[in-house]
């Protein structure tokens, strides 16, 4: 695992006897209790993130720098999927603004007729603008709760196309695009900016606001008198100050508790899935991992109480900073007041002011350190977009059809960052009608040949031609259409049986077809014991759902391929969960389907080649012989030869 890195830092494991910590349940001193407790899991540093403890570097300038960007980024992506949501909520950001202005002004205006002796004649003097600040705040409320209903109109919006873009992409990617360094790192990221896209799209509503606050009782104070600005300044900046320091705390937890809490959640869906439930409880291994998790829980609980401390020390110190300058503010307001420099109103008004500014900033200040580091996510995510798009497949605009013959001449291929080629050149044809058979060791090129052949990738040196058509400058999936593909891991799709069938082809005869496609490759029988037959949802894990052996996927996926009738068939490791007599029955199947197309078969059971009108023996990249079965198997030194023996002394 690249992006983990274990330190040698080993925390002593707790010692039998000890009592346990608090909060734990009675079931776990039982466990504790059951003998002495392994090692406690090692350290693990998250050391291959971009952006790790980017926020914690940061300068207050680096941050201020960052947060317009991802502001820009956020409205581009609310803006590529609702642009009237989106302006919804700037007008309303814009309105709520106003009606603090609005607000303000009309207090201070009120004010000097409440400071009257005559307390009823002053209500009345000051009812007019005290109805126009309560219309104001109600507006700005207003407009708040408007502003709210669009993002949250907006999310569901912005997560999907998100995604969508995402899963798209990397749906029409070149499969060499998985193989470049880095690509699932990057994918990773970018899967993360799509993520935390949503929370931008709040937290920049939430950001925005508080500026416009912000600015809105600044120009107030300021219109009132020059002095109040510098009075408001010195009200907020201890908490602003106090709010970057304490973000930057929690961000700092956050960070040193990254890598525990990334695995922690990995080996919580292992411990909870039935997949693993027989091997967990039949070797013994609810103990340990019970044990490895728990210290995994402590060592989150520590670091964050660790950081408890600190927190609370630093909002206490800003908390009573801002209250010795916000009395300071109260006296010099006074003073000002005493001394006929201000109206007592005005000095109401800047009290007023500078509480509404002082939320804004604590606002601003949340969600600006928030917006910086999810911001460094949404880049990610445009970045990877850029990245995948111009590795999108996209080799011509000729249209394939279905082909009599494959041809390769000289074709070969490197995987990005390697120097070795995984398959050297090869010149071969492949004719429609036969049944050809690839044979070799692991690592031999089996794989990669099969995506020359199918076109799933094109080659670095030579050329693949369907009869007189090269691939290379052919649409792909023009190409696709031609093509059945049964791999050696094939999709478990929570999906219907009958789509797990038709999966990729568009239903146009009813299900007459699918229940032929089951019956050759002996599917009919289970098909016809699901609860609703071909409607039963194929997947255990969703409630009503059902599952099937592997040999029953495999089964169901060669369905899949024969449902095509491809022109082009190609079986990778097809039978090797079946049971002997689905395994008869798929090789008796291919070769009643054979005249009508071109067959491939890849097999380590060297039985099943004899079926074959031709066996390739590849060897490190290199066909090494080609020939029938029993002509190779007879050949001295043949290597054919050689691993059929091997597999009849097994």
């Amino acid at each position: 695992m690249k992006w983990f890195r274990v330190t040698s830092r080993q925390p002593a494991a707790t010692a039998p006897g000890t009592p346990p910590a608090a909060g734990d349940t009675a079931a776990v001193p039982a466990a504790r209790s059951a003998g002495p407790q392994p090692s406690a899991p090692p350290e693990l540093d998250y050391n291959g993130r971009k952006h790790r403890r980017a926020m914690d570097d940061a300068t207050l300038w680096d941050m201020a720098r960052r947060i317009p960007m991802a502001l820009a980024q956020s409205a581009r992506l609310a803006w590529s999927v609702d642009r009237r949501m989106t302006v919804t909520i700037l007008l309303c950001q814009l309105l709520s603004g106003l009606g603090t202005a609005v607000m303000l002004t009309a207090v201070s205006k009120a004010l000097p007729h409440l400071a009257t002796s005559d307390a009823r004649t002053g209500l009345r003097q000051a009812w007019p603008a005290l109805t126009v600040a309560v219309a104001a705040m109600a507006t700005g409320a207003g407009m708040w709760i408007l502003a709210d209903w669009a993002t949250r109109r907006l999310n569901p919006k912005i997560a999907s196309a998100a995604d969508l873009t995402l899963v798209d992409l990397h749906m029409r990617a070149e499969l060499s695009a998985y193989d470049t360094e880095g690509f699932t790192d990057r994918s990773q990221a970018a899967e993360i900016g799509a993520l935390r896209a949503v929370d931008l799209a709040d937290d920049a509503k939430t950001l925005t606001n508080g500026f416009v606050q912000l600015v809105s009782a600044a120009t107030v104070l300021t219109s009132l008198h020059p002095l109040l600005l510098g009075v408001l300044v010195l009200s907020v900046v201890p908490r602003g100050l106090g709010g970057v320091i304490a973000a930057r705390i929690d961000y700092r937890v956050h960070d040193r508790t990254l890598s525990a809490r990334n695995v922690r959640g990995m080996m919580r869906w292992w411990l909870t899935t039935s997949e693993l439930a027989d091997e967990l409880r039949a070797n013994t291994m609810r103990p340990y991992l019970h044990s490895w998790y728990r210290a995994m829980c402590d060592r989150v609980e520590g670091r964050e109480l660790e950081g408890a401390r600190p927190y609370l020390l630093v909002t206490l110190l800003a908390a009573s900073l801002a209250g010795l300058f916000t009395l300071g503010m109260w006296a010099s307001l006074a003073a000002l007041a005493l001394s006929g420099a201000m109206s007592t109103a005005i000095a109401g008004t800047a009290i007023v002011a500078s509480q509404t500014a002082g939320r804004a900033l604590n606002s601003i200040v949340r969600y600006g350190a928030v917006m910086f580091h999810h911001g460094l996510y949404l880049s990610d995510y445009y970045t990877f977009v850029d990245e995948v798009r111009s590795m999108t497949t996209s080799r011509g605009t000729t249209q394939a059809e279905a082909p009599r013959r494959i041809s390769l001449r000289e074709a070969e291929f490197t995987y990005p960052g390697k120097d070795a080629p995984a398959l050297r050149p090869v010149t071969l044809t492949l004719n429609r009608g036969e049944v050809v058979a690839l044979v070799g060791e692991n690592g031999a090129g089996k794989s990669t040949l099969i995506r020359m052949l199918t076109g799933l990738t094109v080659p670095t040196g030579g050329t693949v031609l369907w009869d007189d058509t090269d691939l290379a400058t052919t649409d792909a999936e023009s190409v696709w259409r031609h093509v059945g593909l049964v791999p050696q891991k094939n999709g478990h799709w929570p999906l219907r049986a009958r789509e797990n069938i038709t999966l990729g082809q568009p239903r146009e005869h009813g299900d007459e077809r699918v229940w032929d496609a089951a019956e050759r490759v002996g599917m009919t029988e289970r098909l016809h014991g699901l609860p609703d037959r071909l409607d039963t949802l194929l997947a255990r894990s969703v409630w009503g759902g059902h599952e099937l052996s592997g040999g029953q996927w495999q089964r169901l996926a060669c369905a899949r391929a024969m449902y095509r009738e491809p022109a082009v068939l190609v079986l990778d490791e097809p039978t090797s969960e079946m049971d002997a007599r689905g395994e008869h029955l798929i090789f008796r199947e291919l070769r009643e389907m054979a005249p009508d197309r071109i067959t491939v078969v890849v097999t380590h059971r060297l039985d099943n080649v004899r079926m074959a009108d031709r066996v390739i023996v590849l060897d490190r990249g290199r066909i090494r012989e080609e020939g029938t079965f029993d002509a190779l198997v007879a050949t001295e030194g043949s290597l054919l030869g050689e691993l059929y023996a091997l597999a009849q002394d097994r």
